[in-house]
């Protein structure tokens, strides 16, 4: 059974600190479980460097099982974070 692409797109919480870098991973874990991860970063306010490394973490082991890893609507703050940390590579963005 394939899953369905067109996922409704799970919120980032507003504050990506280091605290909430645990609970991402499980979420995203989780998400990869059911075939892919669709997250909707807008809401960002900040953003710490573990919550970055699980995010790239993620998209890259998503890439490497063939599944979708989308980051819609990443806000300013999530966007200038992850091209001034050199992860657009590792995380794509859309708009």
């Amino acid at each position: 059974m394939t899953a369905d692409v067109t996922a409704l797109p799970v919120s980032l919480v507003p504050s990506l600190d280091l605290t909430a870098a645990e609970a991402l991973c499980r979420s995203l874990t989780a998400q990869l479980g059911e075939g892919g991860i669709t997250l909707d970063g807008s809401a960002v306010e900040n953003v710490s460097t573990p919550c970055l490394q699980v995010l790239a973490a993620a998209a890259t082991t998503a890439r490497e099982n063939n599944q979708r890893f989308r980051l819609l609507c990443p806000s300013a703050v999530l966007r200038a974070a992850i091209i001034d940390l050199g992860l657009h590579a590792a995380i794509p963005l859309e708009d």
